[in-house]
Order: C-alpha cells, then sequence, then structure tokens
C-alpha cells in the first residue's frame, strides 16, 4: 500500500455533483472549469484523512480493478499525469460523470469529487486519487471586540468528526508491462458506510470505480457468514435447530482450523435437506460466493464473540458467546416449565412476547 506521507500531488481539481432529481435518471455534474490551487494546509488536510481512512481496517479494502472498458474510471483516470492543463480538465469531468451517473437513486447525495493526480516519491509511479465527499453544517465561535458570535458554516466537508466521505483509488505498482492489469496497478477503497451485501455500496466501488470485492478474503468472510446466517434465521422454524446452525457457523471461524471455507462443503456437512432446505441454501447463497473463501474473521469478530438473540419488538438478549447456552435456556417443555422454581436465585424467569428470531409481533 502506499505511504501518503510520501505522496506528492501534482494537480488536484474539485467538481460538485448534484443528487439525482425527480424525473432524472441520474445525477448530474457542475464542472470546474479551472485546476484548484494547492495550499499545504489544504493537502495536510487531505493527507491526514487518507492515512486515517487506510488504519480504518473495518471500511479501508484492497480490492481488484474489474471494468477495464475504454469508458471505465481505470480507463480514464491511468493516463492523468500524461495530461496538459485542458486536457486534464476534460479528462476529470467525464470521471465526473461516470460517478454522476452511477447515482440512479434519490437517496444517494450529491457533494463534491475531489480527483487529485499524485506520484508516489518512493516507487517515482502514478498514484490517481479520488474523494466523494458530502458536505455537512458545523458552527464557529469567533468573539468580536468582546462579544462572543456563532455562525452557520455551510458546506463543511472532510472534517475529522464526519465520515461523509468515500475514497477511490488506483496506483501503478510496477513500471513493468504485465498481461494481468491488477498485477501491474492496485486499488484500494474506503467507505465509512460499506456494507458488502449493501446496494448502496456498490454504485461508488463498482459501478463508478469498476473494481470488484470477489478476491478480498475478508469481505467474502463477512459475506458468507452473514448471508449463512440470515438464511437459517429466515427460513428454519425450529428453535434448537436454529441455533445448532449458528454455532455450526461460528466454530467455522473460531475453531475450525482449515484455511478456507467451502460454502457447498458446508452446506452438505449442516444444512438439512429436510423440505428442500439444503438445495433453497445452495441455489440462493452457494450461487453467490466463491467455490472457496480464505477465512478473515476482521469484519466480524464482534458477532463471533457476542450471542444475540432476537425477539420482535426490537427485544433481544445478549451476552459472550462462551458459556451462553449454560446461562440462557429458552424453555419449550410443560415438563421443565412445571419444575422451574419462580423463588429460586439461581436464574430469572422471563415472559417474552413472540418468538425467538419472529418478526411477527
Amino acid at each position: 500500500m502506499i505511504d501518503f506521507n510520501s505522496l506528492l500531488v501534482n494537480r488536484l481539481i474539485i467538481h460538485s455533483i448534484v443528487a439525482k432529481q425527480d424525473g432524472h435518471d441520474a445525477g448530474t455534474v457542475d464542472a470546474s472549469n479551472e485546476i484548484s490551487e494547492i495550499e499545504h494546509s489544504v493537502l495536510d488536510i487531505v493527507r491526514n484523512r487518507l492515512i486515517d481512512a487506510a488504519g480504518r481496517n473495518s471500511k479501508a479494502f484492497e480490492l481488484e480493478i474489474d471494468n477495464f472498458n475504454p469508458d471505465s474510471f481505470f480507463y480514464l483516470s491511468k493516463n492523468l499525469a500524461d495530461l496538459n492543463e485542458h486536457e486534464f480538465i476534460l479528462r476529470t469531468t467525464e470521471i465526473a460523470e461516470l460517478l454522476a451517473d452511477s447515482q440512479r437513486r434519490v437517496s444517494i447525495p450529491g457533494g463534491y469529487l475531489l480527483i487529485m493526480d499524485c506520484l508516489d516519491n518512493d516507487t517515482n509511479l502514478p498514484v490517481v486519487i479520488v474523494i466523494k465527499a458530502e458536505p455537512h453544517e458545523a458552527l464557529r465561535l469567533s468573539i468580536n471586540s468582546g462579544h462572543t458570535q456563532v455562525n452557520v458554516l455551510t458546506k463543511v466537508f472532510l472534517s475529522p468528526s464526519q465520515k461523509l466521505y468515500k475514497i477511490g483509488i488506483i496506483y501503478q505498482k510496477t513500471g513493468d508491462e504485465t498481461e494481468n492489469i491488477n498485477d501491474r496497478y492496485g486499488c484500494f477503497l474506503y467507505d465509512d458506510q460499506f456494507r458488502a451485501d449493501t446496494n448502496p455500496a456498490e454504485y461508488f466501488y463498482k459501478d463508478f470505480l469498476g473494481f470488484t470485492v470477489g478476491n478480498n478474503s475478508k469481505i467474502q468472510s463477512q459475506r458468507f457468514y452473514e448471508k449463512t446466517q440470515h438464511f437459517v434465521i429466515s427460513n428454519v422454524e425450529d428453535f434448537d435447530t436454529k441455533s445448532s446452525l449458528i454455532s455450526a457457523l461460528k466454530n467455522e471461524f473460531t475453531i475450525n482450523q482449515d484455511d478456507t471455507i467451502n460454502p457447498y462443503n458446508f452446506a452438505q456437512k449442516y444444512i438439512p435437506t429436510e423440505n428442500g432446505l439444503r438445495d433453497l441454501y445452495i441455489g440462493d447463497i452457494c450461487q453467490e460466493l466463491p467455490f472457496a473463501i480464505v477465512k478473515d474473521n476482521s469484519l466480524i469478530k464482534t458477532s463471533l464473540t457476542k450471542r444475540k438473540i432476537d425477539f420482535p419488538s426490537k427485544i433481544n438478549l445478549s451476552g459472550p458467546e462462551d458459556g451462553f447456552d449454560s446461562r440462557v435456556l429458552i424453555i419449550n417443555e410443560q415438563a421443565s416449565l412445571d419444575n422451574l422454581d419462580i423463588n429460586s436465585p439461581e436464574y430469572t424467569i422471563l415472559k417474552i412476547k413472540g418468538k425467538p428470531y419472529s418478526t411477527n409481533e
């Protein structure tokens, strides 16, 4: 990865992205016709945001380039360093239009697109950085002649307390010609709102940047875990079977010492065949995941160490995974209920409306 302290920013331009409006197919661009002046204080702020983003393991990802077409972000950005000022403005406008065209939902906000033509001083190779920054409001305190005044600042962006920005980077790894683009170029994504299985995440990293999460082990591990958990909760009716399957899922990451997970093998080993459940899992889940996934629990550590049982009306029971079964028991037999002592100091009896993992009121 890049050492951002060694990054030289040659040119910076900022285009405005207007959110999609009703009656339009996508967002639009209010393009800048000039390259921005680069002040050291501004570069320090941008550099600090880049360093902070790269250090946030759960929101920063090394991905791979998937779209190499002539209208792709990769193609449009790979030779920015070779363009003169006029060509640079036109090319970055095309990049901004690519982002605007990917914003095809009214819910996706507009903002500013910072495009930077950079050089890695350590490798002497080009780096292209794009930052989509969403504006927000802030307050500024000033004291004039002993009087305190508070002013509203609008269109503030890239402040450290707000994570309203997304970063995409393409950097050249080597000057050698190679057949595989991803051997020659690396790419990086930072998105504070990124979730591997949500459509809002896709418009930036997939539709705009043309990156793929296919070979990122921590994202694919999260996808396997969350898709399988959701499938079990949604399709398995018996609570004991449901709990057993979720425990087996966690054990794949905590007890099983294999380096990889094969979703199909997991289905064959654990998913019941009754009512076509296994075939449904293979068709719905296995088809969407790689054949083999390198285990990386970076994004699911909390889920693996904690157990949570959800009930309707947003009621839930949660606690450490270790020892949860010995501390929490759901009674589903009359004989067990009859044997409980309401005055026992060893446990508490609760009555919770609804069934576990159910959304029915």
